[in-house]
């Protein structure tokens, strides 16, 4: 007869091997909300260092452009885009239930991202088959009749659109990408987003792998960065090409071409902090600055395409009725220990800023908003959105 383990057996093997993981879960931490705190509070610590040596290196705190208002009671549209109405009235019902809590933290929770933590800009054609899978995600879950996702794609335009597929922002017809690109408003153009991290990033090496033609004739980019000097020669980059030779310095493999970049005086000073945003930034593809290596959400485990949460943009803006114009950003961020993106707020002439996490419910308030003005129906919302926050890091 042969011999071979009973039913019983095997049970009580994998309830002996189930025991002894959640005891090393249990001892090490990991994935408790303790270990998720700590990570949180390491996070924003080591951003904090990045944020005291930009003060040193230029006697302010990094000048981030407001993405949108810091208004709260600016509606927001499908696209998860501010508009001009208001809604003054977003806790004014007599019980806040879900959906009446869902439509305040929408308004609520844009105005706490006027100011991004989080860069984005158009991938590059190497990481296509990563678009393309993402894309294909989308589609399914635009057809799927599953509830959960039939809330953020019931509009028939946003379904429409998410049918159509996305291109990475560099295919050779970037000629269809064109329109508005004389406008330098992020919520007209959507091809960047000069957030913290493209302050305390070395930004020509981490953004400009797109198509060039995106850094030589698109306004956004043109009024956000101002032309360098050659730090070899002294003279303008605008002799020798201008952003075009920029972008090729900047994606080159040659230790020359790419010495050009990392002497520039605003990308040499990020190698001063950068030791310290190993292992916390997020990227999309892993890269390696100044010999420190970035990681990306797919070696990380954290970039799940079934289960993405990836901003997609029109150039054309959100009222752009095209279905050809649509394509997905490459980013990179730095996330609390829950995996939501920090907040930042730093106002003008930027002498001070406050570095928070939402906590475990993703949920906060924004700090430049005075409680005390807002009536006791809105503060007991509030209570419940910001008692867990991690207010740790201002300055």
């Amino acid at each position: 007869m042969k011999k071979a383990f009973t039913l019983v057996e095997l049970m009580i093997v994998i309830a002996v091997l189930a025991i002894l993981m959640g005891l090393i879960f249990k001892l090490t931490g990991v994935g408790s909300d303790s270990w998720r705190r700590t990570r949180t509070i390491t996070h924003m610590q080591k951003v904090e260092n990045c944020l005291s040596g930009y003060h040193a290196a230029f006697g302010c705190y990094p000048p981030v452009k407001l993405h949108g208002s810091r208004d709260i009671f600016r509606r927001v549209d499908v696209h998860g885009i501010q508009t001009d109405d208001r809604n003054e009235s977003i806790w004014g019902w007599n019980n806040i239930g879900e959906t009446a809590e869902r439509v305040a933290w929408r308004q609520v929770n844009s105005a706490c991202r006027s100011q991004p933590v989080d860069c984005r800009f158009p991938y590059a054609s190497g990481y296509s088959k990563l678009v393309d899978a993402i894309s294909e995600e989308m589609k399914r879950r635009a057809s799927s009749g599953n509830n959960y996702y039939k809330k953020y794609f019931e509009d028939e335009n946003i379904q429409r659109r998410l049918m159509a597929g996305f291109d990475d922002g560099s295919t050779r017809n970037v000629g269809r990408h064109s329109k508005n690109k004389g406008y330098s408003d992020w919520r007209n153009v959507q091809l960047f987003k000069f957030g913290l991290m493209s302050f305390l990033l070395p930004r020509y090496m981490v953004m400009m792998n797109g198509d060039e033609v995106f850094f030589r004739d698109y306004a956004q980019w043109l009024g956000n960065n101002e032309m360098p000097s050659n730090p070899f020669t002294g003279q303008s980059f605008d002799l020798n090409g201008g952003w075009t030779q920029i972008k090729r310095y900047a994606t080159s493999n040659t230790k020359s071409d790419m010495a050009h970049i990392a002497n520039i005086p605003s990308q040499a000073v990020c190698a001063r902090w950068m030791p310290n945003l190993e292992g916390v930034c997020q990227a999309n593809h892993g890269f390696s600055l100044f010999g420190i290596n970035i990681q990306s959400k797919e070696e990380a485990g954290e970039l799940d395409v079934e289960n993405v949460d990836i901003e997609i943009f029109t150039p054309g803006g959100a009222d752009s009725d095209s279905t050809a114009n649509q394509y997905i950003l490459d980013g990179i961020t730095v996330r609390d220990g829950w995996y939501h993106d920090l907040y930042y707020y730093s106002p003008a002439p930027y002498q001070r800023y406050t570095l928070w996490s939402a906590g475990p419910n993703g949920r906060t308030f924004p700090p430049w908003i005075s409680r005390k003005r807002l009536s006791a129906k809105a503060n007991e919302c509030i209570g419940k959105w910001v008692w867990d926050d991690i207010i740790h890091m201002s300055n």
